[in-house]
């Protein structure tokens, strides 16, 4: 039997009974067979899992059955992927779980609500038992702390296990910051993270001086008030000294968006796009409308997008400007508290979906393989885009230094906005969608129709977060 380096055999991937496989045991109160790596293990499975991402491109699609096929080969474990988009995820979960047909796993990135209502795995003891428990950074694993709180109703319970990290921060187009006279190292990471108010705002109105700022149709940059990508909302108000769950508090029992860090986050969209920082058609934007802007030299920042996209989108459709430099990446911003919204690619582990030990046990044993190896985390960082969940990986692989702009984005902005910022999640509550989409998209109307009426901005915010907060009380009061 061969061994590689870990000790797993080589040909079946198969690796010997450890102290993290007795805890297995001793959690699934099952006795250990003579598969190595399999303890309680009465046959080979096979998983449902729903990935969303699967669904955004060949490459994503390509890569991720190159993965699947390699773990079935070395451990007769069965994975079928399903690719479901991020906006059906929702409808197609509730038809899936009226018909008791569940997946085993479910990506929840975007949409954590759907792990509400006992929906959801309490997976406390798999996750104790996994080697990702020792691998994964703290911080990434907060936010998984406030989906299984607000989940399940109880402090300390984790549904869901990390694939990546896709925090969001900023990306500048150097042609702009060259005719503000502007030096990269004063917006990019080298200069941590800049205040909305005391160090954006004189930046932008620089940008705004210059003969691209000066250009009918050109602004520094957008906000996002589009009704699918309301989530922006969640991104300024804990930089605002806000909840880290955005919208509600981190318990998911009340609304915080008539909160004064809320009202404040809210007050500073309107008053740039009145001021011309942000563009005029905010109100109609989100990340896509921000990035095609960006990509035509429109803008000059682009702070709407995540990592993955930061990285992926632009190198598959602006390959030249990447080659030649023409982009640098900054921390997000604050506003007084170093907090920002981050995506966590992760799989929800579905509590109807699972009949026997068996199965959790090979849905670990298929993450650990996946996310928890060094080289297979390299891989996801190229085709997916996900940060490591293991922050020594990025300083130690030589991928993310590879090139100068591997090393601004990946140990440069990446890696300083995972060590500087806590990570704010959207909230996993009964309802989510309506809570982080629709609400927050009437409240952004009401006040733009009241601003135009005439009414002052702070009435504005104050009536309009108001009626919204009523609102997603009464979502979290009907489904609880």
């Amino acid at each position: 039997m061969t061994k590689r380096a870990d000790g797993t055999d080589s040909q079946t991937g198969d690796r010997p009974v450890n102290r993290r496989d007795f805890l297995k045991a001793a959690g699934a109160g099952t006795a250990a067979t003579s598969l190595p790596g399999y303890v309680g293990f009465q046959g080979k499975p096979t998983l449902e899992i729903w990935l969303s991402y699967y669904t955004e491109g060949e490459t994503k699609r390509a890569y991720t059955d190159k993965i699947v096929n390699q773990f079935e080969s070395q451990t007769g474990i069965g994975i079928n992927i399903t690719g479901v988009p991020y906006t059906d995820i929702v409808t197609k979960f509730r038809s899936a779980r009226a018909a008791g047909n569940v997946p085993h796993l479910v990506e929840v990135m975007t949409r954590p609500g759907i792990l509400a209502g006992d929906a959801g795995l309490i997976v406390n003891d798999l996750w104790q038992s996994s080697e990702l428990a020792d691998k994964t950074a703290e911080k990434i694993m907060k936010g998984h702390k406030v989906w299984g709180a607000q989940s399940t109703g109880k402090k300390g319970n984790l549904v869901t296990f990390p694939l990546g990290f896709r925090p969001y921060f900023s990306a500048w187009r150097k042609d702009w910051l060259d005719q503000a006279n502007i030096d990269p190292s004063e917006v990019n990471y080298k200069a941590g993270s800049l205040h909305w108010q005391n160090d954006i705002k004189p930046i932008y109105e620089r940008l705004n001086q210059t003969q691209l700022g000066q250009q009918q149709g050109f602004y520094p940059d957008t906000t996002g008030m589009k009704q699918s990508d309301e989530e922006y909302l969640s991104l300024y108000i804990p930089q605002h000294g806000g909840s880290l769950s955005g919208v509600v508090n981190v318990k998911g029992t009340e609304a915080t968006i008539d909160s004064q860090a809320a009202r404040n986050a809210i007050k500073m969209q309107f008053e740039f796009i009145d001021e011309g920082l942000f563009h005029e058609n905010s109100i109609n934007h989100g990340d896509e409308e921000s990035t095609t802007l960006h990509w035509s030299g429109k803008t000059a920042v682009n702070h709407l997008q995540d990592s993955t996209d930061l990285w992926g989108d632009y190198l598959e459709e602006q390959p030249k400007a990447m080659k030649n430099g023409d982009y640098t990446w900054g921390l997000p911003m604050n506003a007084g508290t170093k907090a920002a919204l981050a995506w966590l690619p992760s799989l929800g582990f579905i509590a109807d979906g699972f009949s026997n030990q068996q199965e959790k046990d090979a849905a670990v044993r298929f993450l650990e393989w996946w996310i928890g190896d060094d080289q297979r985390a390299v891989q996801n960082s190229k085709k997916l885009g996900f940060v490591p969940v293991t922050p020594q990986t990025i300083q130690e692989e030589d991928f993310f230094g590879q090139t100068q702009a591997h090393t601004e984005f990946w140990r440069g902005a990446c890696l300083g906005t995972l060590k500087e910022f806590q990570p704010a999640v959207i909230p996993a509550v009964p309802g989510a969608s309506a809570v982080t989409y629709d609400i927050p998209r009437k409240m952004h109307q009401r006040i733009s129709q009241m601003l135009r009426r005439g009414t002052g901005l702070d009435e504005a915010v104050n009536e309009a977060t108001t009626q919204a907060a009523k609102e997603i009380n009464q979502v979290l009061e009907e489904n609880r």
